[in-house]
């Protein structure tokens, strides 16, 4: 099994994904990809920044990509993009490109990377190989219907989800019952206790301070990713992702179900945090991989308000 790097806050984590190695590049900055799969159509590609060991957080740094379909031509660009900075208030930063990517097979990004007080930037090549089918659910996907706790079915909150005082206002509905009521939902998955990434709290810190904003449109729902005993649940989940990792494979569907709740698992999702934005149609129009920021889900969940 090959292995992507995801980056963010301060943390490396090995995942079970696809491979990204620097080819070339300053030797002491290095990009890195802070997301487990790539496929067919648009994507968002969160890409992280290392400098001397340590994460960037550089609002002015100026990073391009250039994209190459190494199956057909090595040598040729197929299309560029330019990433947005997200990192306000946070010790590491992504910088944010969108493309969209027209075949499945082996692609390189070229990664340039200025900066502040850079002459001249720093040039990395990394491969990226494409799929024809995303893993988890895609934009323009139907969201799955699944129950996610809330406080009627789970009155004791410390069950609910693995951290202390949560927030309420994001169990009052099930993901299945929000389905059927026409209204765009919010719905991330994460585990502010066992958080393989370290952003799942920052990120549910986020998310709870937009449903103050929006959560009169929208509905917010948080699903907790373990079950409870999630200590218990984490354990076992972790016991089978490191044998896998140890026997280089994919984890088999009866592990992947191993501790985790039935939503997450019926999403098919295979790292944390995930968020996905659903219109009224019950159709998905966006998702985010990785620690979230106020600054880019503002817009759409503006959008998805109206």
């Amino acid at each position: 099994m090959k292995q992507r790097i995801i980056f963010w806050l301060l943390v490396l984590f090995t995942i079970s994904a696809c491979a990204s190695s620097p080819a070339t590049s300053d030797a002491t900055i290095t990009p890195v990809f802070a997301f487990t799969e790539t496929v067919v159509g648009p994507n968002r590609l969160p890409i992280g920044i290392i400098k001397a060991g340590s994460p960037v957080n550089d609002p002015q740094a100026a990073v391009t990509l250039r994209f190459f379909n190494l199956d057909v031509d090595s040598e040729t660009a197929v299309g560029d993009a330019t990433a947005t900075y997200y990192g306000k208030g946070l010790p590491a930063a992504v910088y944010v490109a969108n493309f969209s990517f027209p075949s499945a097979g082996n692609w390189g990004v070229e990664i340039s990377v200025q900066l502040a007080g850079m002459t001249a930037p720093s040039i990395s090549k990394l491969q990226l190989p494409v799929s024809e089918r995303a893993i988890a659910p895609k934009v323009g996907d139907k969201a799955i219907s699944a129950d996610t706790l809330t406080v009627s079915d789970t009155p004791d909150v410390s069950q609910l989800v693995s951290m202390t005082d949560p927030d309420l206002s994001l169990y009052q509905v099930s993901l299945s019952a929000a389905l059927t009521q026409a209204k765009p939902i919010a719905v991330l998955f994460a585990t502010p206790g066992f958080c393989r990434t370290a952003v799942c709290g920052p990120s549910l810190k986020v998310f709870s301070a937009l449903q103050r904003t929006f959560g009169d449109k929208i509905t917010f729902i948080h699903s907790e990713i373990y079950r409870f005993p999630f200590g218990d649940s984490f354990s076992q989940q972790n016991a089978v992702f490191q044998a896998a990792m140890t026997e280089g494979r994919n984890l088999t569907n009866t592990e992947r179900k191993t501790g985790v709740s039935d939503a997450y698992f019926a999403w098919g999702l295979q790292s944390e945090p995930w968020l996905f934005l659903i219109d009224g149609q019950g159709l998905i129009t966006a998702r985010f991989e990785g620690g979230l920021t106020a600054e880019e889900l503002t817009p759409l969940l503006t959008e998805l308000a109206k």
